[in-house]
């Protein structure tokens, strides 16, 4: 930045933006609202829940190193109802090279309720109609 000119400084900033651009690269590595996988409800109305992503999530990375990107979902197999809307479900880590470049939160996409007597009579109702067809 201390260059004597001005020809000099552009020159100096230009070599540096060429570094950038031709040796790095921006990925993608989710998109907010991406299902990522279901998740059964125990005690609920619906029976599964699609967890989704919370957030977009992106990174710098040298070019040619995202087929090196692993990515490692943490989740439970089972989640007991009541189930609220954006509710956190678990995460999403992805790692290059063994080092942690991204985490994100996996969210409920959708309220499930508790099942009560009510709707458990509702649903054996429905499946025994289901049923005489």
């Amino acid at each position: 930045m201390k260059a004597p000119t001005s020809a000099i400084r552009f020159n100096n900033a230009s070599n540096l933006l060429n570094y950038g651009f031709t040796n790095f690269e921006f990925v993608s590595l989710a998109k907010k609202g991406d299902i990522v996988q279901t998740v059964k409800v125990d005690k609920g109305i619906e029976a599964e829940v699609n967890a989704i992503f919370e957030q977009d999530i992106g990174t710098l990375i040298s070019k040619g190193n995202d087929m090196n990107i692993n990515k490692t979902v943490s989740l439970q197999d089972t989640i007991s109802a009541p189930i609220q809307k954006g509710q956190g479900l678990g995460t999403v880590t992805f790692s290059l090279n063994d080092e942690i470049i991204a985490t994100t939160s996996l969210v409920s996409d959708t309220s499930v309720n508790k099942i009560n007597l009510l709707s458990m009579t509702g649903n054996v109702i429905h499946n025994w109609f289901n049923l005489c067809r």
